[in-house]
């Protein structure tokens, strides 16, 4: 009989190409290498069954054509009689294939409640998943001497025999057992588990995922250090004056500590102030570095932020558009990867599809991968199959983190514990990049070695601090009275809020412009771009918390709703950005009924930190280091964060995977609904090809593919709103929308969304 893996595709060829794959993933110690080997040959070992090839082709539906269990089973079997029951790496054989087909559970969920048991005493759904497992072997045995053949290919054939012949299934999960019991007893070293264990699940399931799509895994391609360089120098170093010079400093210092540091250290930071070139000086750090250690290494350049994404990804694609064939293989130099990227791979060797090119951008393969905090660390620390097919992509990576300090303090010492196995168990080298140098790999090799002259030389900056509460009519009327004719950015905490000041301000003998996610994003940038051109006019923008990062403006006078310290000088950053006069930050404590508006975003313990450490009222530009330092120092202290941490490492140690679903770099926000605005005839038109492509579409891998294609387009015009909204908008299945006929109702050019009063807050 012929055995299949998927349609046309012979099982045995299946079973050989996943190893192929892996193995081009992982090159390991002799045991992971082993193991490796036992994972790619056994985890479609169940589908050696006449029930699975009948299912295959729709003409047999249940429990017995399931393959997961008993090709898990049987790789405990291997695994236990070649590495015995005082190793873990059994259990991570039976887990990896036992999830291999859906997201990782705990490694105690398809294992006994406890070691004293029998067939009669089992839990039922281990008992139920056995009496199948020995219909399966049943099912075998008919055609015991073609499947034995064809594992003889694999060397796995003799433990067939002894599988098959033994059914030793208590046996095997009593063992298994007894490997869980002395981890927790710390009689098994599990200081490396967690990595081994998500680095061959990896391996596994993105090698399964190109083998069943037949997808040809591309040529990296990288260009040399010295060719980049040259680049470098053409594009980026032409203009002159006192803040060019200094960036050209920094990025000639930081490349000399690259040579002096690498051998003897595996994470490195970068601090300087912001402006002076930290995103270009930091990549050919990163490049030097894979070139030093002459190991064909990738580079993943990691952001809090899309907007900072789109950004830098350009920066990086300009550098390589001297390259011969760029144009046409751009996606084996450099892909971008975040939920809304395009999902298109470019290669002139190959015309990926979209299912390919998927595979290829989930699974990082590029030599240069620009990415958000979100994908590389819930990668990092993750649950999650689509997730942690990418995992083995950071074995051996230089990894670039920007503006690390964004993340939630509570999540820090994690952060640590985590980045720090990655370099010390996957050989990864990180440059962490800030301006206000957050306490995560403290004992970072600083290539910027004397980064406190930097900060004392720029002094392009005050910073004063009201600490008298003021209210938005109060501000809006001194605001008034006191305007001159210079630029000004109002940064407010809350939607609500900056509508207000909005509300009150436009009205001016000045360009007065708005910019919040109020708007949608197409919108949003085209008023980014509109203020940048006429920033002679000196504009007045009232903005929230959107403008801090990834936003290329430059005022003269920044006002600064109170807000943690580390937002503050984010913002701070938005003023006089090219050192041409002296700009000043204005932070104001703005309430409402008594109540800061800061505490409905940020809590009150950071503001109030924050507030104490602004108490001398007057700040110099290059005192931000220090005051950053001491805020950060007292935020760790104060705020309880190191219990929420500890959790998550103590699951990660024991692969308590039920645990680990919890961690998430973003808030979950289950009171809001996402709307898409046809503000136009371009979203309709768009919105309209949604609805016959996906929403009316039966086929469901035709309507999966349209909705990769047209999620990019249809995100530029979707806001999240409050629930409260829903019903001022048509519900289409699972999105809200906005009908055109309806814009001039819902939607303003100025502001957005037209909200209505309420006594909602509305942030971000």
């Amino acid at each position: 009989m012929k055995f299949e893996s998927h349609p046309g595709k012979k099982l045995i060829t299946h079973l050989n190409e996943v190893e192929e794959y892996a193995k081009t993933f992982l090159k390991e110690d002799t045991d992971t290498n082993k193991a490796l080997e036992i994972i790619c040959r056994c985890h479609d070992f169940g589908k050696y069954t006449t029930y699975f090839q009948q299912h295959l082709y729709g003409e047999f539906d249940g429990e017995l054509s399931y393959h997961g269990f008993v090709s898990a089973l049987f790789a405990a079997f291997i695994g236990l009689e070649m590495f015995g029951d005082d190793v873990y790496l059994p259990l991570i054989l039976y887990t990896t294939i036992l999830y291999h087909h859906g997201n990782l559970e705990n490694v105690t969920d398809a294992l006994p409640y406890n070691i004293k048991f029998n067939m009669n005493t089992l839990r039922n759904d281990l008992k139920a998943k056995l009496r199948i497992v020995d219909k399966q072997l049943n099912d075998m045995d008919n055609n015991f001497d073609y499947i034995y053949k064809e594992l003889k290919e694999l060397s796995i054939h003799e433990y067939f025999k002894s599988f098959i012949e033994q059914r030793e299934y208590e046996r095997i999960l009593r063992r298994l057992f007894k490997i869980v019991r002395k981890i927790n007893r710390n009689k098994i070293d599990k200081e490396k588990i967690y990595v081994k264990h998500q680095l061959l699940y990896s391996a596994l399931i993105d090698a399964d995922k190109l083998s069943a799509s037949n997808t040809p895994l591309p040529n990296y391609r990288t260009e040399t250090f010295e060719n980049l360089y040259s680049v470098y120098n053409k594009t980026f170093k032409s203009s002159k004056g006192k803040l060019s010079d200094i960036r050209s400093e920094v990025f000639k210092k930081i490349q000399e500590s690259i040579l002096k540091g690498y051998k003897d250290n595996k994470y490195f930071s970068i601090t300087a102030p912001t402006g002076t070139g930290k995103t270009l000086a930091g990549f050919y750090a990163a490049k030097k570095l894979c070139e030093l250690l002459d190991d064909n290494r990738k580079i993943i350049y990691a952001l809090p932020f899309t907007s900072i994404i789109d950004q830098n990804y350009s920066v990086i694609q300009k550098l390589h558009k001297e390259v011969d064939n760029f144009k046409e293989n751009y996606s084996q130099y450099i892909i971008k990867h975040h939920h809304l990227s395009d999902v298109e791979y470019k290669s002139n060797k190959k015309a990926y599809d979209i299912d390919s090119s998927i595979l290829l951008m989930e699974g990082w393969q590029s030599s240069i991968i620009v990415t958000t905090f979100i994908q590389f660390f819930e990668t990092l620390i993750g649950y999650k199959n689509r997730m942690l097919k990418k995992f083995h992509s950071l074995k051996g990576a230089v990894i670039i983190l920007d503006e690390l300090q964004t993340i939630d303090i509570k999540y820090w010492k994690l952060i640590d514990y985590a980045l720090k196995k990655l370099c010390n168990e996957l050989d990864c080298r990180i440059i962490t990049m800030t301006a206000t140098r957050p306490i995560i790999l403290q004992d970072s090799y600083e290539l910027l070695d004397n980064f406190e002259e930097y900060f004392k030389r720029l002094d392009r900056v005050n910073l004063v601090f009201d600490r008298k509460s003021i209210t938005i009519e109060e501000f809006c009327n001194t605001f008034i009275e006191a305007v001159e004719d210079k630029s000004y950015l109002i940064i407010c905490n809350t939607i609500k809020q900056s509508l207000k000041i909005y509300d009150k301000l436009k009205a001016l003998d000045r360009e007065v412009l708005y910019l919040s996610t109020n708007l949608v994003p197409r919108q949003r940038r085209k008023r980014i771009n509109k203020i940048q051109k006429i920033m002679e006019l000196k504009p007045i923008v009232i903005s929230t918390q959107v403008v801090e990062a990834g936003v290329d403006l430059d005022f003269d006078i920044v006002y600064r709703d109170l807000a943690p310290l580390d937002c503050i000088i984010q913002a701070a950053g938005r003023c006089n950005r090219n050192g041409e006069n002296k700009g000043e930050v204005r932070v104001i404590k703005m309430v409402n009924e008594g109540k800061i508006y800061s505490s409905y975003v940020y809590g009150k313990l950071l503001p109030q930190i924050t507030e104490e450490i602004l108490a001398k009222s007057y700040f110099k530009e290059s005192e931000f280091l220090e005051i950053i330092k001491e805020y950060f120092k007292s935020a760790l202290e104060r705020s309880n964060s190191v219990d929420d941490s500890i959790k998550f490492i103590q699951a990660m140690e024991n692969l308590e995977f039920d645990k680990i679903k919890e961690f998430s770099l973003i808030e979950n926000r289950p009171n809001y609904i996402d709307v898409y605005f046809e503000v136009d005839k371009k979203a309709k038109c768009i919105f309209e090809n949604y609805k016959k492509r996906v929403l009316k579409e039966d086929d469901k891998s035709k309507r999966y593919k349209a909705l990769l294609r047209l999620k990019p387009k249809l995100r530029e015009y979707i806001i999240s709103l409050p629930k409260d909204f829903y019903r001022e908008f048509i519900e289409e299945k699972n999105i809200f929308r906005m009908s055109i006929e309806d814009r001039e109702r819902t939607y303003k050019d100025d502001i957005g969304f037209n909200r209505e009063v309420k006594n909602e807050t509305f942030i971000l």
